[in-house]
């Protein structure tokens, strides 16, 4: 009589198991102004069982009618080069005339393989930073 009710709990396990395995992985970021940029505002990331990263970012302070470029830096927590350091670009986007930006935006696996390893965001003009934020993961 027991074996059906050992059975029974062992196949309960592994599917709660297999369910935490296949949870999306979430993270957020709070960007900061990098100078006197003003800029300011928040990125949520979430990987979704496809690999695919579903990125929402809102924006402050920027220039209104100017363009700018969102940066995911895998393998950097401060949105610089280095070693092992993969830029991807995320967005190229133009402020609103009120001076803020949102918007939704979807890469696939291969574009950011993982953000485990430390990953940071910036919003940029050409090479220059003008905000960043640690991608920390929920």
């Amino acid at each position: 009589m027991r074996s059906p009710l050992v059975l029974s709990v062992l196949a309960a396990l592994l599917v709660a198991s297999v369910a935490l395995a296949d949870k999306p992985q979430t993270a957020t970021a709070t960007l900061d102004q990098l100078g006197a940029s003003g800029i300011s505002g928040t990125a949520d990331l979430r990987v979704d069982q496809s690999g695919n990263a579903r990125i929402h970012e809102s924006l402050s302070g920027l220039t209104p009618g100017a363009e700018y470029v969102s940066v995911v830096y895998l393998n950097s927590t401060s949105c610089g080069s280095g070693i092992g350091v993969v830029p991807v670009e995320i967005m190229t986007f133009t402020a609103n005339p009120a001076g803020r930006a949102t918007f939704n935006t979807v890469l696939p696996p291969q574009a950011v393989p993982a953000i485990e390893g430390g990953a940071s965001i910036s919003i940029q003009q050409g090479t220059t930073l003008l905000a960043c934020g640690v991608v920390v993961s929920q």
